[in-house]
């Protein structure tokens, strides 16, 4: 056995209060306001309203986050050698968080009159720091679930906590955003395709996004003496970093779980960047159905939650993950099929509006189910990594799932612009005009069939997953055994002595 020297300040007697998984559950925010404008208005914004190309739009936003990607593992391995009295988290988020939201707000705030590279060139600049500011709150804060608790089953509650917050607070914010902000006017009946629309998003985005960060950071202060820390003394530089790294990843169900997701977020990529086309020129809805809709769809991540915490004791992890793979696949298939089939309501019926709210509720749900199984599993992979090799490395562990999200989400981005303008061949800077049916229909077919299928690839990695709950019972009981010893001073010496003779 190779644990290493971790040590809690305190030891938490009972369970994680709610007050702290809910205050926890706040840091979601952020990522959840910005990777909502990013994915939804951004490529939007700077095509249709700035007549940017698509192609063109998608290099700058994919080159942005591939950039990016490669600051997680950075910032993570710091993370978990970081010695302060705030510990190893906390420093870092307090840092990104007021310049995290003047960044973005200058994201969607350019100068007017400027050309397509000047454009391209703001873009670039202010979405790179944005990204790269994101990312030292976000992995620090991402770390903090593998240190609430060390419960199997309470690490997919306190999960589970943090996407009620998001979807509940996100569809709140989703609802004001798109009914009152954007709008519809004469002049714009969709006013998600409105300029002036975005002169008051931009920094009222900015000041949501630094007051969540704010809230989040400051009033989980008080779980740091809980959280684990090392007792050797390890400075950080790059050879530290690339052993991090290399040591992550000679654990094979980590390797299973990152590869998945490599194959995952990439397809989430393409999908993302289609889906406000999809919402605007294919289905036709305004703003205020937009609106109307985010209101509806917490209801399907509160019941993703609720049957997480009331049946996780009879499903294993892995499967449930793999389920809402396919489920969320298949959902995604369901309403386009049924309108190019013709048997969808059209737009001026009644039901037209329910179903689109019901099939989003729907892959809500199964979106939900996954990140709840994802995250859990990847705080579940710490504790088995320490075992395994003496290394706690929540920050890397943590840094790896946002590395991959952001490397195969740039790949996945870029495709998808390439193929809206060279595939699909939609038109820029067309505003309200209308689209070829031809168009419409390569859009649709490559959307929700195309690219929804790939996501049998990673179903069937995550299948592979071998961490069961039995397994982690035995991985804890190891753990707590070595640190039993360690405690003891005659132990720790002779586990020394032991250690020295093993080498």
């Amino acid at each position: 056995m190779a644990a290493g020297n971790f040590r809690r300040a305190r030891e938490r007697r009972g369970k994680v209060p709610l007050r702290t998984k809910l205050i926890y559950g706040l840091g979601e925010m952020p990522g959840s306001h910005m990777n909502s404008a990013i994915g939804t208005l951004l490529a939007l914004y700077y095509n249709q309203i700035l007549g940017v190309s698509a192609s063109t739009i998608s290099i700058g936003m994919g080159l942005a986050l591939l950039l990016d990607a490669f600051s997680d593992p950075l910032v993570g391995s710091y993370s978990d050698t970081l010695k302060t009295k705030l510990g190893r988290r906390h420093p870092l988020m307090y840092a990104a968080s007021v310049p995290l939201g003047v960044f973005i707000a200058l994201l969607f705030a350019p100068p007017s009159g400027l050309g397509e590279l000047a454009l391209i060139a703001w873009l670039f600049t202010f979405l790179i720091l944005t990204r790269l500011t994101f990312t030292f709150f976000s992995v620090p804060w991402s770390a903090m679930t593998a240190e609430l608790t060390d419960s199997y089953s309470e690490r997919s509650e306190v999960v589970g906590w943090r996407m009620i917050v998001s979807y509940v607070l996100g569809a709140l914010y989703g609802y004001l955003i798109f009914t009152f902000i954007f709008s519809g006017s004469d002049a714009f009946s969709q006013g998600q395709l409105n300029p002036e629309n975005y002169v008051m998003f931009a920094p009222l985005l900015g000041a949501l996004i630094t007051m969540w960060c704010l809230i989040t950071t400051h009033f989980t202060r008080d779980q740091v003496p809980y959280f684990y820390q090392s007792t050797d003394t390890q400075a950080f530089d790059l050879l530290y970093l690339f052993g991090s790294i290399r040591s992550a990843l000679t654990n094979r169900n980590f390797v299973l779980l990152l590869t998945g997701s490599l194959m995952n977020f990439g397809v989430l990529g393409v999908l993302g960047f289609f889906d406000i086309f999809v919402n605007t020129y294919f289905w036709g809805l305004t703003g205020e159905d937009i609106g109307v809709i985010t209101a509806f769809v917490p209801i399907g991540p509160i019941i993703a939650v609720l049957l997480v915490m009331k049946f996780q004791a009879r499903f294993e992890k892995h499967r449930a993950l793999a389920f809402a793979l396919v489920g969320g696949m298949i959902m995604s298939m369901v309403g386009v099929t049924a309108r190019l089939s013709g048997i969808f309501p059209e737009y001026e019926s009644g039901l037209f509006l329910p179903l689109i709210t019901l099939i989003a509720t729907m892959n809500f749900f199964f979106s939900v189910l996954a990140g709840i199984m994802f995250i859990s599993m990847v705080a579940d992979l710490v504790d088995d990594q320490e075992l395994k090799t003496g290394q706690r490395q929540e920050g890397v562990f943590a840094a790896g799932v946002a590395f991959s999200t952001k490397a195969v989400g740039s790949l996945g981005v870029i495709i998808g612009g390439f193929l809206l303008e060279y595939f699909i061949g939609f038109p820029s800077g067309q505003g309200q005009s209308e689209i070829n049916e031809d168009v419409l229909f390569r859009l649709a077919i490559t959307d929700a069939i195309i690219i929804n299928s790939l996501l049998l690839i990673p179903a069937y990695l995550i299948s592979k997953y071998d961490l069961t709950r039995s397994n982690f019972a035995d991985v804890q009981a190891a753990l707590q055994e070595y640190r039993q010893r360690l405690a003891t001073p005659e132990s720790a010496g002779d586990s020394m002595s032991d250690d020295k003779g093993s080498a």
